[in-house]
């Protein structure tokens, strides 16, 4: 099913979604604090309780106390809710209704569909069918950051890697910017971002490393020379040729560079490692879109473009060359790299578990 073409947090917001208020504390005091009208009777609203206007706002907090407001029997006060989330930094606003989106019950979905809800739950269903940003995000508290992420992946996981997560297991969470194959000579951009998401404790934890979700055109056919000179395609003149790899997936004798469709992995400790180093591999095919067109990119335009089988279980998750350097290479092929520099780091915080999850998510263009 396709994603609507709607963006939330990051660009093109819809006209109807709220915007920051450069009066947002005080207008939230003015409207916790309005008294009924004269001659009508008082009504109890339920509004957020006061602790949970201190700032910076507590988004797991949030979600459940909305939560049992709307499983109460009184009417809720939908526009104290809304200047609340006001106060927080408008780049983070849809992070508080994603950790809300995915702690309210049943009892409470259903009163949302009210009328003198429809406030409220325009902006819980935009968050639920819309895609994340992918891009830097800077969270007021550390917990901020780690309910944010763990609202993303709960939303887009299987059943199973939610179970997992929801009983403290290490998992991660990779958000794809789009990027051409033929970005920097062919040899890929580690413009995706991953989040290690695990707890010590009762506490969360969110740590983020760069990585590339995508492969380089270094290893595409189309790049290598032909015979009497120049390229297989021209369009790939400007590629850092290394080998081919890759299938052919429609047929024309030309191998397709391919990546990861979105959704759960399952990975577990690769025997062995790859390229010198602990690598993460999969028991089950994983299923890949491939650059049928040899565009670059990844889109419907590719005749018979997905592959449920020829990648059996390659895509792996390893290292690949630095990012400090000034053009790096990711070493991808289509497997999920982390930048060598940093990956001493990435293996220390996921530590060695028996598998982990790993949720990939195509973030907002």
């Amino acid at each position: 099913m396709p994603w609507p073409d709607l963006t939330i947090g990051g660009r093109d917001q819809p006209s109807w979604i709220i915007k920051p208020r450069a009066d947002a504390r005080a207008h939230l005091a003015v409207v916790a604090d309005q008294p009924a009208a004269t001659g009508q009777p008082v009504i109890k609203e339920q509004r957020p309780p006061p602790w949970l206007a201190k700032q910076p706002l507590d988004f797991a907090a949030f979600g459940r106390q909305l939560n049992t407001a709307l499983c109460g029997h009184a009417p809720i006060d939908a526009k104290a809710w809304l200047a609340l989330v006001e106060t927080v930094p408008w780049a983070l606003q849809d992070y508080v209704w994603r950790a809300a989106e995915i702690r309210l019950g049943k009892a409470a979905k259903a009163a949302l569909r009210k009328r003198e809800n429809r406030a409220l739950y325009e902006q819980i269903e935009a968050v639920r069918l819309c895609r994340p940003d992918g891009g830097q995000l800077y969270f007021q508290t550390p917990k901020q950051q780690f309910d944010a992420y763990a609202a993303v992946f709960r939303r887009f996981a299987s059943p199973m890697a939610r179970v997992y997560f929801m009983g403290g297991m290490v998992s991660l969470l990779s958000l794809r910017n789009e990027s051409s194959t033929l970005a920097h000579h062919g040899e890929g951009s580690y413009d995706d971002r991953l989040v290690v998401l695990r707890r010590i404790g009762s506490t969360g934890i969110s740590t983020i490393f760069p990585i590339c979700t995508e492969p380089g055109a270094q290893y595409s056919q189309r790049a290598a020379s032909k015979p009497g000179g120049g390229r297989q395609d021209r369009r790939y003149g400007g590629v850092h040729f290394n080998k081919i790899d890759g299938e052919d997936g429609n047929k024309d004798k030309i191998k397709d560079l391919g990546r990861l469709i979105e959704g759960t992995y399952h990975y577990y400790e690769k025997p062995n490692g790859h390229v010198g180093a602990r690598a993460f591999q999969t028991k089950v095919t994983q299923v890949v879109e491939r650059d049928t067109d040899g565009d670059g990119r990844f889109t419907t335009a590719d005749p018979s473009r997905i592959d449920p089988r020829k990648a059996g279980t390659s895509m792996y998750i390893h290292q690949g060359g630095k990012d400090s350097v000034l053009e790096p290479d990711t070493w991808s092929a289509g497997c999920q790299t982390i930048p060598t520099n940093r990956y001493k780091t990435f293996l220390a915080t996921v530590g060695k578990p028996n598998s982990l999850f790993y949720v990939l998510v195509n973030a907002a263009p």
